[in-house]
Protein backbone atom coordinates (compact mmCIF):
# COMPACT_ATOMS: atom_id res chain seq x y z
CA UNK A 1 0.00 0.00 0.00
CA UNK A 2 1.50 3.15 -1.25
CA UNK A 3 2.10 6.17 1.67
CA UNK A 4 0.01 9.21 1.09
CA UNK A 5 -1.69 11.67 3.10
CA UNK A 6 -5.65 11.18 1.57
CA UNK A 7 -6.22 15.01 3.70
CA UNK A 8 -3.85 16.86 2.43
CA UNK A 9 -3.13 15.38 -0.97
CA UNK A 10 -7.08 13.91 -1.51
CA UNK A 11 -5.95 13.14 -5.26
CA UNK A 12 -4.32 10.65 -3.74
CA UNK A 13 -6.83 8.71 -2.44
CA UNK A 14 -9.33 6.48 -4.65
CA UNK A 15 -11.19 7.74 -7.42
CA UNK A 16 -14.19 6.51 -5.47
CA UNK A 17 -13.80 7.59 -2.63
CA UNK A 18 -13.84 11.40 -4.25
CA UNK A 19 -16.62 10.54 -6.02
CA UNK A 20 -18.61 9.94 -3.16
CA UNK A 21 -16.82 12.21 -0.35
CA UNK A 22 -17.95 15.22 -1.84
CA UNK A 23 -18.59 17.05 1.38
CA UNK A 24 -15.22 19.12 2.53
CA UNK A 25 -15.79 17.77 6.13
CA UNK A 26 -14.63 13.70 4.78
CA UNK A 27 -11.69 15.38 4.28
CA UNK A 28 -10.99 17.29 7.30
CA UNK A 29 -8.49 16.19 9.51
CA UNK A 30 -8.82 18.65 12.12
CA UNK A 31 -12.86 19.39 12.94
CA UNK A 32 -13.67 16.95 15.91
CA UNK A 33 -17.09 16.51 13.90
CA UNK A 34 -15.71 14.68 10.84
CA UNK A 35 -15.18 11.35 10.83
CA UNK A 36 -11.07 11.66 10.29
CA UNK A 37 -11.38 14.74 12.52
CA UNK A 38 -11.23 13.48 15.99
CA UNK A 39 -8.04 12.15 17.39
CA UNK A 40 -10.15 8.98 17.55
CA UNK A 41 -11.23 8.92 13.61
CA UNK A 42 -7.59 9.84 12.64
CA UNK A 43 -5.80 7.18 14.41
CA UNK A 44 -8.58 4.00 13.30
CA UNK A 45 -7.59 5.37 9.41
CA UNK A 46 -3.86 4.88 10.59
CA UNK A 47 -4.15 1.95 12.59
CA UNK A 48 -6.85 0.78 9.50
CA UNK A 49 -3.38 1.31 6.97
CA UNK A 50 -1.12 -1.13 9.40
CA UNK A 51 -3.07 -3.71 9.45
CA UNK A 52 -4.04 -3.14 6.16
CA UNK A 53 -0.34 -3.40 5.32
CA UNK A 54 -0.21 -7.14 7.99
CA UNK A 55 -3.00 -8.17 6.24
CA UNK A 56 -3.48 -7.33 3.02
CA UNK A 57 -5.86 -9.66 1.86
CA UNK A 58 -7.98 -10.22 4.60
CA UNK A 59 -11.15 -8.95 4.95
CA UNK A 60 -12.39 -5.56 6.34
CA UNK A 61 -14.38 -7.76 8.72
CA UNK A 62 -11.52 -9.30 10.49
CA UNK A 63 -10.12 -5.68 11.07
CA UNK A 64 -13.48 -4.85 12.94
CA UNK A 65 -13.53 -8.22 15.09
CA UNK A 66 -9.61 -7.01 15.89
CA UNK A 67 -11.05 -3.63 17.11
CA UNK A 68 -14.38 -5.36 18.68
CA UNK A 69 -11.55 -7.61 20.33
CA UNK A 70 -13.23 -10.60 18.93
CA UNK A 71 -16.68 -9.82 20.30
CA UNK A 72 -18.43 -9.55 16.99
CA UNK A 73 -21.81 -10.60 17.77
CA UNK A 74 -22.58 -8.32 20.63
CA UNK A 75 -21.97 -5.05 18.12
CA UNK A 76 -25.22 -5.28 16.97
CA UNK A 77 -29.09 -3.56 16.46
CA UNK A 78 -29.23 -4.31 20.11
CA UNK A 79 -26.93 -1.72 21.28
CA UNK A 80 -28.95 0.98 19.02
CA UNK A 81 -31.93 0.85 21.51
CA UNK A 82 -33.30 3.57 22.97
CA UNK A 83 -33.37 2.02 25.96
CA UNK A 84 -30.04 0.41 25.94
CA UNK A 85 -28.15 3.93 25.07
CA UNK A 86 -29.87 5.66 27.67
CA UNK A 87 -28.33 3.21 29.79
CA UNK A 88 -24.75 2.97 28.39
CA UNK A 89 -25.05 6.51 28.92
CA UNK A 90 -25.99 6.83 32.06
CA UNK A 91 -23.62 3.56 33.16
CA UNK A 92 -20.88 4.20 30.74
CA UNK A 93 -18.53 1.51 32.54
CA UNK A 94 -20.85 -1.33 31.82
CA UNK A 95 -21.10 -0.19 28.08
CA UNK A 96 -20.38 -2.97 25.38
CA UNK A 97 -16.56 -3.16 25.22
CA UNK A 98 -16.39 -0.31 28.15
CA UNK A 99 -13.01 -2.00 29.55
CA UNK A 100 -11.26 -1.08 25.73
CA UNK A 101 -13.61 2.28 24.74
CA UNK A 102 -16.43 4.91 25.55
CA UNK A 103 -19.12 4.84 22.84
CA UNK A 104 -18.05 7.63 20.90
CA UNK A 105 -14.31 5.71 20.46
CA UNK A 106 -15.97 2.39 19.21
CA UNK A 107 -18.04 4.14 17.19
CA UNK A 108 -15.73 6.30 15.75
CA UNK A 109 -13.34 3.71 15.32
CA UNK A 110 -15.62 1.53 13.44
CA UNK A 111 -16.90 4.41 11.37
CA UNK A 112 -13.51 5.87 10.11
CA UNK A 113 -11.91 2.14 8.93
CA UNK A 114 -14.98 1.44 6.90
CA UNK A 115 -14.41 4.78 5.37
CA UNK A 116 -10.75 4.39 5.44
CA UNK A 117 -10.94 1.50 3.10
CA UNK A 118 -13.46 3.31 0.82
CA UNK A 119 -10.50 5.78 0.70
CA UNK A 120 -7.64 3.26 0.34
CA UNK A 121 -9.68 0.79 -1.89
CA UNK A 122 -12.64 2.17 -3.40
CA UNK A 123 -15.00 0.34 -1.35
CA UNK A 124 -16.22 -0.93 1.95
CA UNK A 125 -17.19 -4.33 1.55
CA UNK A 126 -20.64 -5.31 2.23
CA UNK A 127 -19.73 -7.88 5.43
CA UNK A 128 -18.67 -4.80 7.58
CA UNK A 129 -22.17 -2.72 6.05
CA UNK A 130 -24.36 -3.84 9.76
CA UNK A 131 -21.32 -3.17 11.98
CA UNK A 132 -21.16 0.60 10.71
CA UNK A 133 -24.83 0.85 10.52
CA UNK A 134 -24.65 0.21 14.28
CA UNK A 135 -22.18 2.69 14.79
CA UNK A 136 -23.62 5.53 12.67
CA UNK A 137 -27.15 4.33 14.61
CA UNK A 138 -26.08 4.90 18.09
CA UNK A 139 -24.19 8.38 16.93
CA UNK A 140 -27.51 9.37 15.41
CA UNK A 141 -29.33 8.95 19.01
CA UNK A 142 -30.76 12.14 20.34
CA UNK A 143 -29.04 11.75 23.52
CA UNK A 144 -25.67 11.25 21.66
CA UNK A 145 -24.28 14.45 20.60
CA UNK A 146 -20.78 13.69 19.70
CA UNK A 147 -21.21 14.07 15.74
CA UNK A 148 -23.41 16.59 13.59
CA UNK A 149 -26.34 15.06 12.49
CA UNK A 150 -25.85 15.96 8.74
CA UNK A 151 -22.48 14.35 9.09
CA UNK A 152 -23.71 11.51 10.00
CA UNK A 153 -26.73 11.32 6.90
CA UNK A 154 -23.96 11.43 4.39
CA UNK A 155 -21.61 9.03 6.06
CA UNK A 156 -24.47 6.58 6.09
CA UNK A 157 -25.07 7.60 2.53
CA UNK A 158 -21.33 7.19 1.47
CA UNK A 159 -21.59 3.45 3.15
CA UNK A 160 -24.40 2.73 1.23
CA UNK A 161 -23.04 3.62 -2.01
CA UNK A 162 -19.69 2.12 -1.25
CA UNK A 163 -20.69 -0.93 0.01
CA UNK A 164 -19.22 -3.74 -2.51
Amino acid sequence: MSEHDPFNEPDQAHPRARELMVEPFFWDCVDERAPFGSDEGSDAYYEWRSWRADNPSAPLVQCIAWILDGHLDGYNGSLCTDEQIEQDLANPEDAFLSELYDMFTLDTTIIATALGQLLDEGKIESDAKPFVDVAIHRQLHPSVGEYEKDVLKAVQRVVNAATT
